[in-house]
């Protein structure tokens, strides 16, 4: 059974209005967010480009929440390391961005920076459980990666489910299950139901409305308020 103190909003910046970006990070601590998600797209992993680590150094002085930074990129150890020279409290990786998975783990948490391992749609989830227990979460894409506003897959639901049962009943530590992609007030309790409790949101935050009464739309969602 999942606490309740482990259910985490995560704001995916990306999606947020730079011009306003100060006061938006304040709003999301304000209104209950707890983590932003940070992401890093290189062009090549994915087609788009977005933020560095010069970018994040340049607003970390505005961030008062955990910062989760979600490397969309190929070689990530390149990244691993301007990263974590940043104060991020985690960084994620993509599974099928690297074929040594092991030593990217490793140099994470060289660095004191809890790991995460990101899946794609089409990855079975059944490939990161050799990895599992030395992790501290997994991010389960529910879109392909690299484009904010894409419809949710419902089949994500079913690999959170999967990888939730095998943590239940293969280990002895709670380890973390994030949602990406999609997650907005109409699936946002069918994800904590699958199994997952870190929601991570952008354009269901910053887009079409106030931040304020989106996030408190979502967390109603959540406790099954309508």
């Amino acid at each position: 059974m999942i606490q309740p103190d482990k259910y985490i909003l995560s704001a995916s910046i990306l999606a947020a209005d730079f011009s306003n970006l100060s006061n938006n990070i304040k709003d999301l601590k304000k209104f209950g967010c707890k983590e932003i998600h940070y992401d890093v797209m290189d062009g090549e992993f994915v087609e788009e480009i977005s933020m560095g680590p010069i970018i994040l150094n340049s607003i970390k002085k505005h961030i008062d929440l955990p910062v989760d930074v979600h490397l969309m990129v190929k070689n990530p150890e390149k990244n691993v390391e301007q990263f974590s020279k940043l104060n991020v409290e985690v960084i994620t990786f993509h599974y099928e961005s690297t074929n040594d998975h092991k030593s990217i783990i490793e140099l994470i948490k060289s660095k004191n920076i809890k790991v995460g391992v990101a899946i794609n749609p089409s990855t079975n989830v059944e490939k990161i459980f050799d990895y599992i227990e030395s992790i501290d979460r997994v991010l389960v894409m529910c879109v392909n990666p690299g484009f904010s506003g894409q419809k949710f897959h419902e089949e994500s639901l079913i690999k959170v489910s999967k990888i939730r049962n095998f943590i239940d009943n293969n280990l002895s530590s709670f380890i973390d299950i994030g949602v990406d992609g999609g997650v907005n007030k109409l699936n946002i309790q069918d994800c904590l139901n699958a199994g997952a409790n870190i929601f991570v949101s952008g354009s269901s935050i910053f887009w079409n409305g106030d931040v304020k009464s989106n996030i408190m739309s979502l967390q109603k969602s959540l406790e099954g308020k309508k």
